[in-house]
């Protein structure tokens, strides 16, 4: 009985191993061609390898003797940059659709509230101007007045935008 089981798995590995007929030669082919690729492969992987360790090498060998000449050629340290200024607020009379709200009748109270308090003012006994002015980098001066008479607006003259 045990002659006839090991016949029959020596037959089976027999049949494993006897190399493939008729039309199975092309799978053959292309496990070879893969084999080959694959192989190519590996002989371009192992080339990469060796001229990576090589320029490895080489940077070591570099930072050993920047290391070695000390501190005379040592990078000097960066000096931090120095603390840049709060931004100003834009006035709120540089806005165009600012001025574009301003009408006759508003007090001046309400003309502070929309244009904000102006650069400077003008008082004659029955009204007043409110002269907003300032230098624009790029642009130049720019300026705006609003006339009130008896607190109120009569007069706009809105900058040139």
């Amino acid at each position: 009985m045990f002659r006839i089981f090991a016949a029959g798995v020596l037959g089976l590995f027999g049949w494993a191993l006897t190399p493939p007929c008729l039309g199975q030669t092309s799978s053959n082919q292309g496990r070879d061609r893969r084999l080959e690729a694959t192989e190519t492969d590996i002989s371009l992987l192992k080339r990469l390898v060796k001229e990576q360790d090589r320029r490895i090498a080489e940077l070591e060998k570099t930072i050993k003797a920047l290391q070695a000449a000390g501190p005379a050629n040592a990078e000097r340290p960066i000096p931090p940059e120095p603390p840049k200024p709060p931004l100003k607020p834009i006035p709120r009379w540089l806005n165009p659709l600012a001025w574009d709200q301003i009408r006759e009748g508003l007090s001046r109270a309400q003309v502070e509230d929309i244009l904000g308090k102006p650069t400077s003012v003008e008082a004659v006994i029955d009204y007043q101007t409110l002269f907003y002015k300032g230098d624009i980098p790029g642009v130049g001066t720019l300026s705006g007045s609003v006339k009130l008479t008896d607190d109120r607006v009569s007069d706009i003259n809105p900058p040139d935008f």
